[in-house]
């Protein structure tokens, strides 16, 4: 899960070296997305399932999110 974090962490700041991209909104979201790591180091006790499928809720949340935000910064 780190890693699959991790990778899109690095596809992200990939997109901020495109030209016509909001490099703001990017960094803002590279930091949203890493801020995820944490919390897989801290699993809930007896709810391991349902953590991890909150975890991976957030983290697509978090990705639609900055999809989201790039096309609406490309399309400005």
């Amino acid at each position: 899960m780190k890693k699959k974090i991790t990778y899109i962490a690095g596809d992200l700041f990939l997109a901020s070296l495109v030209e016509g991209v909001n490099r703001e909104v990017v960094v803002e979201a590279v930091h949203n997305v890493l801020a995820l790591v944490p919390r897989i180091s801290h699993t809930e006790p007896g709810n391991v399932k349902g953590f991890y499928q909150k975890l991976h809720q957030d983290l697509n949340k978090e990705v639609q999110t900055v999809a989201d935000q790039l096309a609406q910064s490309t399309n400005a």
